[in-house]
């Protein structure tokens, strides 16, 4: 695990990105109400450009020790 100077870091070859706690309430809630990430909307920048190039949720982020590992969350499929 090798951190950079702005704490992000690699984890088993996963990206996970030391978010503030404006990105971390926005994937949060992106999960809960199960609409989707845009990443306009990502104020971390090296996220939101990892964001960009992948389009996918293969990272984790960070938040005061919370690490949450995005690859495992599914979307929630609610039927009416």
């Amino acid at each position: 695990m090798s951190k950079t100077e702005d704490g992000n870091f690699k984890y088993n070859g996963v990206p996970v990105f030391n978010v503030g706690s404006l990105d971390f309430a926005y994937f949060i809630n992106c999960h809960e109400s199960g609409s989707r990430i845009l990443s306009k909307n990502i104020k971390h920048d090296k996220l939101q450009e990892h964001y960009k190039k992948s389009r996918t949720n293969n990272f984790g982020i960070c938040y005061e020790g919370v690490i949450i590992d995005l690859r495992t969350l599914k979307k929630k499929v609610i039927k009416e």
